[in-house]
């Protein structure tokens, strides 16, 4: 019985490695490779363009928020208004411009490349109105050589393996933001010269030690530089199932060109996917499982202590599942370590503002989060509509510094063609900072937020 089952696993081991890679309904094979096979004239033919594809979108927003905005210095609430430079409560904004270039070298499609810029004015052009503003910013940048089976090598800057939220092509989604989780603590934000240490302030708690400075870069954008192995295979001995597998090395810097020594980052991601025989892209019918997981260090030079080094780790679990019009998907993250802790005003001085990031650190910190989403195409493919709850606990390790955000979106969505589309959103929010008395009249000013968003996209 021993030999047979020896055999049999040799057997379908075998299988694994020389059958041909397909190209999966993911977004690490999606972004990362082209396609194996095209169709054309109405059959299925091996993909040889080397043409390159040239592609882009657009999203122009209107947001109005119905918070309370406290006038008092310091103690503004930057929940209540709008990013990426938070100076208002309503407006119309182009949140992002991008512009793409992607393809295959050779005709045996053995090497592809991703780029993309961004010409918008977003967390990645104008995070705060700081020094980190620019007009444009190169967001992916990579090579992706498939010349060994099941391990494609992808090189540069791209997106990082991680929350479906995050993976997700913008464009796809019909949230016009992200979940509170996701933005406070996957959208990184980067500071390396900061005071001195806070502790005991409304912001912060009793013990839990927060460093304030100006961001040196624009947010992460769930992107990094590095080095990725990865792959979809499927699974001979399960029929219509696959599995994906990921792993990066990266040097912490997200968009940044430079980046302090000692910041390696480690990433990992899993995800096993069982087909339903339908669609493909966004729009493959499929029940997906997955989990994922972050760890590395950043580091800060600080007024009272020198250069620091902090632990950040990240991680999470969810499932993705689409079929006959109806999308589910779900999360549940956590972080640990440097936790971001929100956008701080430093000036005192009523009707100025002079934004910096705070964060807490030590290994000791922990945040927890999560979302649970239902999406349905009443016309398929063209009107749909949506709810998501999400819910995000900062700090959950000192009571007096821990925020509890809840936030319901409800919306619809009607697609023109592909992804042009127009999408509405109306989010319900509440916070809570339920061991801190002081701090919960501060967050009793954050309200619901109305927002409205046209996505154009267009391919050669």
């Amino acid at each position: 019985m021993k030999k047979i089952s020896t055999k049999l696993g040799l057997t379908v081991l075998t299988f694994v490695l020389l059958t041909d890679n397909f190209q999966a309904a993911d977004w690490l094979m999606l972004q990362g490779t082209e396609k194996s096979f095209v169709k054309k004239d109405g059959k299925v033919v091996k993909n040889t363009r080397t043409t390159p594809v040239i592609w882009g979108f657009i999203q122009v927003n209107y947001k109005r928020d119905f918070g309370d905005v406290l006038d008092t210095g310091v103690n503004k609430t930057p929940f209540s208004l709008l990013i990426p430079d938070l100076k208002r409560q309503s407006g119309v904004n182009l949140g992002r411009g991008r512009l793409g270039l992607r393809g295959m070298i050779d005709e045996d499609n053995k090497i592809n490349y991703f780029t993309l810029v961004a010409i918008e004015n977003s967390g990645i052009t104008n995070l705060l109105n700081t020094r980190a503003t620019t007009s444009e910013a190169l967001v992916d940048a990579s090579v992706t050589l498939k010349h060994i089976p099941y391990a494609k090598l992808r090189i540069g800057q791209f997106k990082t393996p991680g929350s479906e939220e995050g993976l997700r092509a913008t464009f796809a989604s019909p949230y016009i933001e992200f979940t509170s989780f996701t933005n406070g603590e996957l959208m990184e934000r980067q500071t390396n010269v900061v005071g001195s240490a806070q502790t005991g302030n409304p912001a912060g708690g009793a013990s839990t030690i927060h460093y304030q400075g100006d961001p040196y870069t624009s947010v992460g954008a769930f992107r990094d530089k590095g080095v990725q192995v990865f792959d979809t295979v499927a699974l001979p001995f399960a029929a219509n199932y696959k599995l994906t597998y990921a792993y990066m090395y990266g040097n912490g810097s997200n968009l940044k060109m430079y980046t302090p020594s000692g910041q390696g980052t480690h990433y990992g991601y899993l995800a096993l996917e069982k087909e339903f025989g339908k669609g493909k892209g966004f729009y493959t019918e499929s029940l997906k499982t997955f989990l994922w997981g972050q760890t590395g260090n950043r580091k800060i030079v600080t007024a009272d202590a020198g250069v620091q080094t902090n632990k950040r780790k990240r991680y999470g679990i969810g499932m993705t599942y689409y079929k006959d019009g109806l999308r589910v998907t779900s999360e549940l993250m956590g972080a640990e370590g440097m936790i971001y802790t929100g956008a701080k005003d430093s000036d005192p001085t009523v009707d100025v503002e002079a934004w910096q990031v705070q964060h807490a650190v030590g290994v000791e910190n922990k945040s927890v989060g999560g979302y649970f989403n239902v999406q349905y195409e009443l016309v398929p493919k063209k009107f749909e509509i949506f709810g998501r709850y999400d819910q995000y606990n900062r700090l959950t390790n000192d009571a007096s510094a821990e925020r509890i955000f809840k936030t319901l979106t409800l919306g619809a969505s009607y697609r023109f063609k592909g992804a042009t589309r127009v999408d509405f959103n109306y989010a319900i929010r509440d916070a809570f900072a339920n061991g801190n008395p002081g701090a919960q009249t501060v967050v009793d000013n954050i309200g619901n937020r109305f927002m409205v968003q046209f996505t154009g996209y267009f391919s050669n």
